[in-house]
């Protein structure tokens, strides 16, 4: 993807049906019948985390979703539809039982997974969909899933509005291809297929909170490279391009890097202002270079290209490519044009943005004060608190990580979310909600990091100084102390593990 301003803000997630299938003129839609035997029911039980409370065993809840059936006796549904299960359990329209699934691959980059199911009684009479083309604009589609509280198969008619890049909400951050239809989609039919020409033409997965009758489907094109990417037994997940960009419509801007005469407006391309670490520019393009073109798509002075007809970003010319495959480029550099070719590959600087759904929430609790790194889950948790206490100091280190380069500060910043009142921390109030410098002048570059040096310096003593970001005054414990605190506030607040230091992302 490139790396952008959110401009969208997509709702969760997604599709309902507003029509029964008996209910309609079975002649209208013959593929849309024959497809109901290869539409799954999903339900669904899974664990909910606190981030608040994050030592707090996990709640169970249950959810319900649809998926179906494709070739090679799979299941393709969302990934937020299994995302966090404990269990799976299936069942397609003409069963009297429902049978255990298990999740084979998720992608929540692109919010799609892939399930299976061990008894072969589940896949017997079905008829697997294939995966069609991109619908035209102002064409119908049908979308088939089970609505919430429902059993039976709904189908919900829509019209193709727009095809464009947007926000995949299910991660927050990662933007891909989108079908938008108008149709009265609610809640329920998550990972439903859309159909036409009895042809999978996208998948439901989210909607517009504040757009009556607007729903978005996944198109064909990341159906096909998930299924691809998830061939060889792993999923390797998406490359980014990785650059921070500024248009290149100012004249005086272009006459200022040597381009009038040489190149016509409006197709002067984006000027690049920063390289992402770790993805796919960097070490190939140049802060200053302008990106004329990328896999032969001429760039227009506001960074579109044309597909298909259609002005889409330019990080749509390669956001489907896999990880190794060739990017071409052509950039404007030392007042002259210049080719290049470089590999495409994936980077996880950005993983703390995406939401976390492999893993309890990571945590430290030290003489009463509880320590997170700075993430998705975290800032949905926090952040309105943030926001009304004015900490723009945190907001700050999440929204301009790297348009500012604060990841030469830290790989993730390490906050001090709370504190659970005890003898040994009452002075430690002024210290809630700092951002973590260093641990005995030892810089903190991530929350692994954090935990090792809080416990070299715990053993070490006599004392643990804790410097924050932005603040002069350092917090100091005793070392000595530390081990009791920890006890007694086990003991009163119900902390049963004091830590939990999950992934690196």
């Amino acid at each position: 993807m490139r790396i952008a301003a959110k401009s969208l803000l997509l709702g969760v997630l997604v599709f309902a049906a507003g029509v029964r299938a008996d209910a309609l003129n079975p002649d209208s839609s013959d593929n849309v019948q024959l497809a109901r035997g290869a539409v799954v029911s999903i339900q669904v039980t899974f664990f909910v985390y606190s981030y608040e409370h994050p030592w707090n065993r996990p709640a169970v809840q249950r959810a319900s979703g649809t998926g179906f059936i494709i070739a090679g006796n799979r299941i393709l549904t969302n990934a937020h539809v299994v995302s966090r299960a404990n269990t799976v359990r299936v069942q397609r329209p003409d069963q009297r039982t429902d049978y255990s699934a298990r999740v084979l691959f998720l992608g929540h980059d692109c919010d799609l997974a892939l399930l299976g199911v061990e008894d072969p009684a589940f896949f017997e009479g079905s008829r697997p969909l294939e995966i069609g083309e991109n619908p035209e604009l102002n064409t119908e589609i049908e979308v088939i899933g089970f609505p919430i509280g429902g059993d039976r198969v709904s189908i919900t008619r829509g019209i193709v509005s727009r095809l464009g890049m947007d926000v995949y909400s299910h991660s927050r951050i990662d933007h891909h291809l989108t079908i938008q239809v108008d149709a009265a989609i609610n809640p329920g039919n998550s990972g439903g297929p859309a159909l036409q020409n009895g042809r999978v033409i996208g998948v439901a997965f989210q909607t517009l909170r504040q757009g009556e009758n607007l729903g978005y489907l996944i198109p064909p094109v990341v159906l096909r490279r998930f299924l691809e990417d998830t061939a060889d037994g792993s999923y390797a997940g998406y490359i980014e391009f990785g650059v921070l960009d500024f248009p290149t419509r100012n004249p005086t801007l272009r006459t200022a890097l040597g381009m009038n005469g040489s190149i016509a407006s409006p197709n002067t391309g984006v000027l690049i202002t920063s390289i992402v670490p770790g993805a796919s520019a960097e070490g190939h393009l140049q802060t200053g270079d302008v990106l004329l073109s990328l896999m032969g798509h001429v760039i227009s002075e506001s960074g579109d290209i044309e597909v298909d007809g259609q002005l889409q970003p330019y990080s749509e010319a390669i956001d489907n490519l896999p990880v190794g495959a060739g990017i071409q480029a052509e950039v404007w550099r030392d007042g002259r044009r210049q080719a290049l070719q470089f590999p495409a590959r994936g980077t996880d600087i950005i993983d703390f943005q995406r939401k976390n759904y492999d893993a309890a929430p990571s945590y430290l609790v030290a003489a009463g004060l509880v320590f997170q790194p700075l993430d998705a889950d975290l800032l949905e948790a926090y952040g309105q608190q943030w926001v009304a206490a004015g900490r723009s100091d945190i907001l700050y280190r999440y929204s301009r990580y790297l348009s500012n380069a604060l990841y030469e500060q830290a790989r993730v910043f390490v906050i001090l979310t709370r504190r659970l009142a005890d003898r040994v921390n009452l002075h430690a109030d002024s210290s809630v909600g700092g951002i973590v410098q260093s641990v005995n002048g030892r810089r903190v570059s991530n929350f692994a990091a954090f935990v090792e040096a809080m416990d070299d310096a715990i053993v070490q003593g006599p004392f643990v100084t804790i410097r924050f970001f932005d603040q002069q005054v350092p917090l100091v414990l005793r070392s000595s102390d530390i081990e009791a605190a920890n006890m007694r506030i086990a003991e009163n607040y119900g902390v049963r593990r004091d830590r939990f230091v999950g992934p690196d992302r």
